[in-house]
């Protein structure tokens, strides 16, 4: 993979974050290859670390006086080659944005240039409970500004 061009909390000028990864025997099944479950983890981290890098929390949504998460409604994953033990992989996150209750996100995991995998996530704001609710405004309008412009 060329050399990324990122900033300080791991964005490159197209708004896509970027989030290291190495495979560990733990994440193998018994041939060396990565289980594919695992590639669902990956994906997390790599949301996880994109929401942090522009400023949302997820332990600041709970300190909220109207505590909130997120919930993963849809994965649709596309495998398209495998990933070995002690490989250094990277997580690419783009937030595509929000249509009503649903956010959007397009993920892949790459060695160098080689795309192991993508996905599809669509994702809901919930109450602490688990019941559906609308977008937090001002984090909604916190995000647009990380909307992936190719």
């Amino acid at each position: 993979m060329t050399t990324l061009q990122l900033d300080d909390r791991n964005f490159d000028a197209d708004k896509q974050h970027w989030t290291p990864v190495r495979v560990y025997y733990e994440d193998t099944d018994f041939t060396g290859l990565v289980y594919h479950a695992n590639y669902l983890k990956y994906f997390e981290r790599g949301r996880s670390n994109h929401l942090r890098d522009a400023g949302v929390t997820h332990k600041s949504l709970l300190e909220r006086d109207d505590p909130a998460a997120f919930t993963i409604v849809k994965a649709d994953v596309d495998f398209k080659n495998a990933a070995h033990v002690e490989d250094e992989l990277m997580v690419r996150t783009r937030y595509m944005g929000v249509k009503g209750a649903r956010i959007f996100f397009d993920q892949a995991v790459l060695r160098d240039e080689t795309l192991i995998c993508e996905a599809k996530i669509i994702a809901v704001t919930i109450h602490s409970d688990g019941r559906p609710r609308r977008p937090i405004p001002e984090i909604a309008e916190l995000l647009q500004s990380y909307v992936y412009q190719p």
